[in-house]
């Protein structure tokens, strides 16, 4: 019976090593599970912290420099962390606007040095930004574009002098060639209005495309641009 009794616990043997092995399998499960929790809620962290000082860098005007900590670097940090973070995407396109914003505003007073600029750092921040080749392509035509330039006496636009008549028909006609149009610098809208009927009544059937700048000295400039 001894040996009966010793043949009955060798057989359950097995049964008891496999409920144990069965317990070590889940309760390490369960440690690298809790282990994977605490690493993601860790990247989490992390990633809310890079956020927050990306926009503090924002904030004090930090957008590309220093190469370390500033907005776009630390942007760029969260998506490699976290390719797909909506925040670090819209924050990067904020950058890339504020830089847009800085190139359109240059064009519009002709400095274009200084809107090639701002669109390399536009460029540099997000290069496959969508917006950015609509303004360089418009500021490679504008400084592509031939110019006649005429300042005028002031004195005489805000007296509506016939004197300017032979001067503003000149300009008038080659605003009407094809591929042109003026740009009108004047101190108030009705002076840019006056000059633009002026420049209308040059011969020719092609309406006059202008701007009107309030800019100073009074001026017409006649832009062509040639493909």
């Amino acid at each position: 019976m001894e040996f009966s009794g010793i043949q009955c616990w060798t057989a359950k043997t097995p049964i008891l090593l496999g409920i144990f092995a069965v317990t070590l399998i889940t309760a390490s499960g369960a440690g690298a599970q809790a282990e994977k929790s605490a690493g993601h809620r860790a990247e989490q962290l992390e990633i809310r912290q890079l956020l927050d000082y990306a926009a503090a860098a924002v904030r004090a005007g930090q957008l590309i420099y220093p190469a370390r900590g500033s907005a776009m670097s630390l942007y760029h940090e969260a998506l490699v962390l976290d390719p797909d973070n909506p925040e670090a995407r819209r924050g990067l396109e904020r950058v890339v606007d504020h830089f847009l914003s800085e190139a359109t505003a240059a064009i519009a007073v002709e400095r274009y040095s200084k809107a090639n600029g701002a669109l390399s750092r536009a460029r540099m921040v997000d290069p496959d930004n969508p917006n950015i080749e609509p303004i360089a392509a418009e500021l490679r035509l504008l400084e592509s574009a031939e110019r006649s330039r005429t300042v005028l006496d002031w004195r005489l636009v805000a007296a509506r002098s016939s004197e300017l008549t032979p001067t503003l028909t000149r300009a008038g006609a080659s605003a009407r060639n094809e591929g042109c149009r003026a740009v009108i610098s004047v101190s108030s809208d009705a002076e840019g209005r006056w000059i633009y009927e002026q420049l209308s009544r040059a011969p020719g059937e092609r309406r006059i495309q202008a701007q009107i700048r309030i800019a100073s000295p009074s001026a017409v400039e006649v832009l062509c641009f040639r493909e």
